[in-house]
């Protein structure tokens, strides 16, 4: 995958502006030692976004291996820890600059109505907010939209895990 240097440079604001989030969050977490090794990750990532290099003839670069692996494994980690309240999908928004796309979320498919208008409503939100960020020229502000993507998303990621529950109820089972 290859992007303008340009699109590397917003990727890496991104990258810090999580990586800060998320280490301010982390003081007597329980799951404090996962959401540093997180921030580590997304420090790593910018970093390698941050150095200079020559882009082809075309004006694009290609992305930095290290970034892929270090934001792979920041997901990995956001995954094995669930309590660290950090949604994998957050990764995405990171790379959005370079890649072009955010893969959508997954479908939760619950059959409760209440939950599915719940489902509706969160992922407009998140949508807009994402669509928000893509349009954000200034770095204060950058970090709000990020903030509250990551606020949203832990939502999202409680309301699967309730939907996950009430759908493997006996009297829910399709």
């Amino acid at each position: 995958m290859t992007a303008t240097i340009t699109a590397h440079a917003a990727a890496a604001g991104r990258a810090r502006d999580l990586a800060e989030l998320i280490t301010r969050r982390s003081p007597l977490h329980p799951a404090e030692d996962a959401l540093l090794a997180i921030a580590d990750l997304l420090t790593t990532a910018a970093q390698v976004l941050e150095m200079p290099r020559t882009p082809n003839a075309d004006g694009t670069a290609p992305t930095p291996p290290k970034t892929v692996f270090a934001l792979a494994d920041a997901q990995t980690i956001a995954l094995a820890h669930p309590t660290a309240g950090i949604s994998d999908h957050v990764m995405y928004y990171v790379t959005a600059p370079i890649t072009g796309q955010v893969p959508p979320l997954g479908e939760l498919n619950p059959v409760s109505t209440q939950r599915a208008r719940q489902e509706t409503r969160l992922r407009n939100r998140i949508a807009a907010v994402a669509a928000e960020l893509t349009t954000v020229t200034d770095d204060d502000t950058r970090y709000e939209v990020l903030e509250a993507l990551l606020h949203l998303h832990h939502k999202f990621d409680r309301l699967s895990d309730s939907v996950a529950l009430d759908n493997a109820r006996p009297c829910n089972r399709r």
